[in-house]
């Protein structure tokens, strides 16, 4: 009995490992994409405000 308790012990473990590294590079990608936007937006912005300019 204390071996059945200890695999289901060990499942659940790694079920939660896995969630919690799932979450964080799901947070890491959010935050790339993010970024990756952010750094778009500026160079359109500085592009389009060097194009008026001239």
């Amino acid at each position: 009995m204390k071996d059945i308790l200890k695999i289901v012990v060990a499942i659940i473990v790694i079920i939660v490992v896995w969630k919690i590294i799932k979450g964080l590079i799901g947070l890491l990608v959010g935050l790339v994409v993010a970024g990756l936007i952010i750094y778009g937006a500026v160079k359109l912005i500085e592009g389009a405000g060097q194009k008026r300019l001239k």
